[in-house]
């Protein structure tokens, strides 16, 4: 209902008509709409809207003439730069009073959100009376995050309370925000490990290999690190070492890699025509971080089967490794603990490893537009490793209304297949899905609308 009139005639049925609507006219006498009463409301201590009855008394004497351009309602009338405004906090304790409410934003300003999960302006479901809701101007929602994030609502009428909405202005929903894009994926790279620490246990065995050591040969036994034909000898490329008759070859070393390590082993059979093949024994390799304690599963249990075998073994970098290498049967069936003889045991680890190389990072998502926020354009993503996928770029942010549009996949990495210290190569990740746009009326069956404005975003 408009206000009462501001000058002429005013008669107690027009006030009566005013804030006794529906009754039996005339009913009542003008002491009992003093301000403060049960018709002519006065604010709660936490209602901070506009009486549209102040002036009104409160009591002794009291005239028609102190009805003029007066109304029965509360009213909030918007300033540019509210934001994520309530009606239960507007109008406090009156809210859930049967008295009609009023919220207007007026022509040339605007209200909004500065965060998507709050509308700019939301009428909570607790609310009872007329409420109605005059948009000259503005109510625009919050764009949506970066990655994928739903746009803000502008207005939402929450439960089942009814609204009359007089839209003569715009109402927007915040733009989705842009998705980010897919990191890329892994690849693996071809690369040299170094070997370090390399230290000798010239003279020794662990307690796990099953005879003394053999100097049969006085001068074919082991001789230590760097000392001749029969030796261990470090280099850019490998590890290696070479004995006679059954050994052992025991020493500890670390690399500078995590990877998985190609190792190999052979024992030769310089005269197969004497009949003693058999007795030239097979090459077995024992990898363990404890010094006197056989292999840990290092890659494997012991390695090795034939004259001459290879494998691999996963090992970290910056660990001490114990290594033995030595002899093991077919003995022959009548000395199973007999010399080797007329051989040499060779053994190598090799330093030509493959390593995962990262992925490119994902671009970043664009945010959505907004009350005071331009929608972003999506960042690129960055290249990776060596043979690694770049990261894919993330979408723009949707404008008002508008849903996000999606990152882009991360590339595919390429390489040599690895399982250690991680799989590799891998595909890239999908991009992330643009967010949807929030809604410019949620809550619109609850709404009677009228006006002239517009509407940008859905409703539901």
């Amino acid at each position: 209902m408009a206000a009462l009139q501001a000058s002429g005639t005013i008669s107690l049925q027009d006030i009566e008509e005013q804030y006794n609507p529906g009754s039996n006219l005339p009913s009542r006498g003008l002491n009992e709409f003093y301000l403060g009463g049960s018709l002519v409301r006065a604010n709660a201590s936490n209602n901070s809207s506009t009486n549209m009855s102040a002036g009104v008394p409160t009591s002794g004497t009291i005239s028609l003439n102190d009805f003029y351009s007066k109304e029965r309602a509360f009213k909030k009338t918007f300033s540019d730069g509210d934001t994520n405004q309530s009606a239960d906090t507007i109008f406090g304790d009156d809210f859930e009073v049967d008295y009609p409410k009023q919220l207007v934003i007026g022509s040339g300003h605007t209200i909004g959100s500065t965060n998507p999960s709050n509308a700019a302006l939301t009428i909570e479901t607790n609310g009872v009376g007329s409420i109605t809701v005059t948009n000259e101007g503005s109510i625009e929602g919050a764009g949506g995050t970066a990655n994928g994030g739903t746009g803000g609502n502008a207005l939402q009428v929450d439960g089942s309370v009814a609204v009359t909405l007089v839209n003569n202005g715009t109402i927007k929903s915040g733009g989705g925000g842009g998705g980010n894009g897919g990191a890329g994926g892994a690849g693996s790279l071809s690369s040299t490990a170094t070997a370090f620490s390399v230290t000798d246990k010239t003279g020794n065995k662990p307690s796990f290999v099953p005879y003394t050591v053999d100097t049969f040969f006085a001068d074919r036994y082991w001789t230590g690190i760097g000392s001749g034909q029969f030796g261990l000898n470090t280099s850019n490329n490998a590890l290696s070492t070479q004995i006679s008759d059954k050994g052992p070859v025991w020493y500890s070393f670390q690399v500078t890699k995590n990877a998985t390590y190609s190792i190999s082993a052979s024992i030769n059979d310089p005269y197969p025509e004497d009949g003693q093949t058999g007795h030239r024994g097979q090459p077995r390799v024992d990898i363990s971080t404890a010094e006197n304690t056989a292999s840990q599963g290092q890659g494997g249990n012991l390695y090795g089967s034939g004259l001459s075998w290879s494998t691999t073994a996963n090992l970290a970098a910056n660990t001490t490794y114990y290594w033995c290498n030595y002899t093991v049967g077919p003995y022959g069936a009548s000395s199973p603990t007999g010399n080797f003889f007329y051989n040499t045991m060779s053994s190598q680890i090799s330093m030509a490893v493959n390593e995962p190389t990262t992925g490119g990072t994902a671009g970043a998502g664009g945010v959505g537009q907004g009350y005071n926020q331009s929608a972003g354009s999506g960042s690129s993503g960055s290249s990776g490793g060596t043979n690694a996928g770049a990261g894919g770029d993330g979408g723009a942010g949707g404008a008002f209304g508008t849903d996000g549009t999606n990152g882009n996949g991360g590339g595919d990495g390429t390489g040599t297949t690895i399982s250690y210290p991680s799989s590799a190569p891998t595909a890239g990740a999908s991009g992330v899905a643009g967010g949807s746009a929030g809604k410019s009326i949620q809550g619109v069956s609850n709404v009677t609308e009228s006006g002239s404005g517009t509407k940008t975003g859905g409703t539901a």
